[in-house]
């Protein structure tokens, strides 16, 4: 306990401000008595100053410093490359020992916090708020016990108190690993994507070459070789857009710490250079606009229109350098560049002598190639110059009757379009369909082919969109030429943007707007493959799954749920990029790849253990770093002297941070006293003056 006159202080009656401008008074009126000479100046001046002590408050504390303990915080890593090669053991071991070094010393409060981490290590972050807890002047040291593999290492800590690291795991601990240090976010399809990888295994020399197995997206695999700790591009092919996977397997190194990281998976984006579209229109109407401002205001589609205004045979005597006509290119449309577009339409087209008829065979050639075509059909189509007497009409997924039904009708998505992607986000609830406008006129069709998928309907449920896949392509056929109307927005309008974006990128191929899509998630256990399938048409039957590691196929049943989607649920544990079949009830297979993109985290990528990372920190701290297969230091409690580790000992702080008690307020002036001393001063001032 500490006691003094450090412990005397003031608590002013009034403000400190008033105080001093009485005492300033005071003085003045003493010094003034003075240079007058005037009697009882010494009476009064005694009194101002016992005024003005009085107002001073001046009291004494009894106060006790108690001393306090100092916190040293140990950081324990639990991360999940801390269960490799016996770590935990080490690293409990070492937790002992600093626990039994300062359990009788109550001067240091020895505070552990387990770090945990999956797919990565956060071991300052913690740090952070574990520091805002606690005053800094009581910090004693901070302890790290982990293999070093640390996440979140700041470029500069200044702790004031030491930090000293204990690394788990043995300094001859081998993993060789795949990694990615350059990557391609995005590719042109039909081209192929490069990336920079490396080798990893430091018992290898730079260049020796390492045998990779690269699994490709349709099933094939090949050899490729890459040199050992050195970058090397490799490339995989782009042949669709969206998402497009490959995984490349290097073989398993003896005695390795973790297998894991052997593998790694590549991913890219597909993506098309640019949309090229071609619109033929008939005589000009107000639905060509429609098409013509939703593709243009795309821009990844290039948009080549053309609309026939007067066929050949026409004459009159314009001049032809007022017409401001262009001939229509047939040939190098049709034969030239045909195959360069990604999608061709054909709104209320008629031929009029203008395209011959062996070029809608090209068309339909293109077609099953690949291409798409989309043909909306107004009164024109079933005319004597329409295309239902062409050989485009066999490859429509909808064939007219010849009829032409003209009656306000409201278009409705029907159960198979609530599924479909193109018109599934535009479909409402089944209890309250969309409130859209009305169309006046439908041609009549009927569709036959099970593959054709019909999307909207209209009077008496007769189709009015129709999608197919034909081969290699896709085409569709809307039934009416009235969208228009909803771009007008007659009669309330309706999604007409919408609905034409997707129809046309569902044509040109866009994987999102895929139909009867599978879904791949891992389940919660880890231990099998969930699989949705988004069936339109034909049940599904089975589904399939090839192992990534034997080979072997693994079958399961499909069930239907609520959402009348189907689940499947294949018993696979093994991870990485595996193949799904899957297989409906009228045999026809489709394929789906499922990727475990969380097997290779920050966590996996290295699970060497590793003092360099943190050695810079620890030097800027002044702590000590080894590994706890060398031996532990000796933990010491030692002054604040910066020198706080040696060769083989780590030190904390011995701070001077205390706790004051506060015991009991002494007034050494109180109001009484100093009432009563005054009037006795004022008395004898006066009985000495009278005389």
């Amino acid at each position: 306990m500490n006691q003094g006159w450090q412990n005397l202080q003031i608590s002013p009656l009034l403000d400190i401000t008033i105080l001093q401008g009485l005492a300033f008074v005071c003085l003045a009126a003493i010094v003034l008595f003075t240079i007058f000479r005037l009697r009882g100046t010494v009476w009064r001046a005694v009194v101002m100053v016992l005024v003005l002590l009085a107002l001073l408050a001046p009291q004494f504390t009894d106060r006790e410093s108690e001393k306090l303990s100092d916190i040293v915080l140990v950081l324990v890593d639990r991360s999940a490359s801390q269960r490799i090669a016996g770590r935990m053991d080490q690293t409990d071991a070492a937790i002992t020992e600093i626990k039994d070094r300062f359990a009788n010393d109550p001067s240091v409060e020895v505070r552990i916090e387990e770090v945990s981490g999956e797919s990565d290590t956060r071991m300052f972050a913690v740090l952070d708020r574990l520091l805002g807890g606690i005053p800094r002047e009581r910090l004693g040291g901070v302890m790290m016990i982990t293999d070093g593999q640390v996440h979140d290492i700041p470029g500069r800590l200044d702790l004031g108190a030491p930090l000293h690291v204990l690394i788990s795991g043995a300094e001859d601990d081998r993993d060789r690993r795949l990694v990615v240090r350059q990557s391609a976010d995005y590719g042109i399809v039909g081209k192929d994507a490069e990336f920079m990888i490396e080798a990893v295994d430091q018992d290898l020399a730079p260049g020796t070459p390492v045998p990779v197995r690269m699994l490709l997206e349709d099933g094939t695999e090949k050899e490729i070789f890459l040199p050992a700790n050195e970058q090397q591009r490799v490339s995989i092919p782009v042949p669709h857009a969206g998402s497009v996977l490959a995984e490349l397997r290097m073989q398993d190194a003896p005695e390795e710490t973790d297998r894991t990281n052997n593998r790694l998976i590549l991913e890219t984006t597909g993506v098309r250079d640019r949309l090229r579209v071609l619109l033929l229109s008939g005589e000009p109407h107000p639905g060509e606009r429609a098409w013509r401002n939703l593709l243009r205001a795309d821009p990844g589609v290039d948009l080549v229109h053309f609309t026939i205004l007067r066929p050949p045979e026409k004459g009159d005597d314009t001049p032809i350098n007022e017409l401001a006509l262009i001939p229509f290119p047939i040939r190098d449309l049709f034969e030239v560049r045909l195959r360069q577009f990604d999608l061709i339409i054909f709104d209320r087209y008629q031929m009029r002598g203008v395209l011959p008829p062996h070029y809608l065979e090209k068309v339909v050639d293109y077609v099953r190639w690949g291409g798409a075509a989309l043909v909306v059909a107004g009164p024109e189509y079933i005319g004597p110059e329409g295309l239902s007497s062409t050989a485009l009409d066999d490859l429509m997924p909808a064939k007219t009757t010849g009829r032409i039904v003209e009656q306000p009708f409201v278009p409705r998505v029907n159960p198979a379009g609530r599924l479909h992607p193109v018109t599934a986000v535009i479909a409402g609830s089944p209890s309250t369909p969309p409130k859209w406008g009305r169309w006046y006129r439908q041609i009549e069709t009927r569709v036959s082919d099970p593959d054709a998928m019909t999307l909207l309907t209209g009077v008496d449920d007769m189709p009015i969109l129709t999608l197919q896949r034909v081969e290699e392509g896709r085409v569709a056929m809307l039934s009416s030429d009235q969208m228009w109307l909803w771009q007008r927005g007659h009669d309330g309008g309706g999604p007409v943007a919408e609905l034409l974006r997707r129809l046309s990128h569902w044509l040109m191929k866009e994987p999102a707007l895929d139909e009867n899509t599978v879904n791949t998630a891992r389940s919660p256990d880890g231990q099998s493959l969930i699989l949705n399938w988004r069936k339109i048409g034909a049940p599904p039957k089975s589904a399939s799954a090839i192992n990534p590691e034997t080979g072997a196929q693994i079958n399961a049943p499909f069930e239907q749920l609520p959402d009348q989607s189907w689940q499947a649920v294949v018993p696979i544990a093994e991870q990485g990029l595996i193949r799904v079949s899957v297989r409906d009830q009228d045999d026809r297979q489709q394929t789906a790849l499922h990727v475990d993109r969380d097997v290779l985290t920050a966590e996996t990528q290295n699970t060497n253990s590793t003092p360099e990372l943190l050695a810079g920190l620890v030097s800027e701290n002044g702590g000590y770093i080894g590994r706890i297969e060398n031996g532990l230091p000796d933990f010491r409690h030692v002054p604040d002297s910066r020198v706080w580790h040696g060769s083989n000992w780590a030190g904390f702080i011995q701070t001077d941070s205390y706790k004051t008690i506060i015991g009991g307020i002494t007034n050494l002036l109180p109001l009484p006293f100093i009432a009563l001393l005054i009037g006795a001063i004022c008395l004898l001032g006066w009985r000495v003056e009278s005389k």
